[in-house]
């Protein structure tokens, strides 16, 4: 069970962009912003500030990292044996995480983009290529809890 909540909390905290890096283009031309946590898995378009896009790729890279990441906190926390004398408070925080994760799923599917069109790749985004296409770069900033 541990090894299906902890990919879907991860999958929360992706989407959420509670940790992640916010990449906004420098230079002349009018480009969308992409997200990072850490790989680019979210670019928001141009058309409307309403509409998401989403790397296959780099939202499955990030999920496994953050999964990682979990997993290794969730045997830490285990170890030293708070859980034993905390059980309730600890599947209480779990519920909770559970609960933000499945909002952020049912919020971002609502921004979701038109789906896999013709020429447009969701598998991956190379934002460097892209900028320098265009003569200019791409600045990735930290951000913290930024929908």
């Amino acid at each position: 069970m541990k090894f299906i909540i902890i990919p879907y909390i991860a999958l929360g905290l992706v989407l959420s962009v509670a940790i992640g890096i916010e990449y906004n283009f420098i230079g002349e031309e009018m480009m969308p912003t992409y997200w990072g946590s850490p790989f680019v898995y979210k670019q928001e378009s141009l058309g409307s500030s309403l509409e998401r896009y989403y790397s296959i790729s780099g939202l499955v890279l990030n999920i496994l990292v953050w999964s990682i990441v979990l997993f290794f906190i969730d045997k830490g926390i285990r170890r030293i044996k708070l859980i034993k004398k905390n059980e309730i408070t600890y599947k209480a925080i779990i519920a909770l995480f559970i609960v933000f994760t499945s909002l952020n799923v049912v919020s971002d599917y609502s921004l979701i983009g038109n789906g896999f069109k013709e020429n447009l790749n969701y598998w991956y985004w190379d934002i460097d290529e892209k900028a320098e296409n265009w003569g200019g770069k791409y600045e990735g900033e930290m951000t913290t809890l930024n929908k």
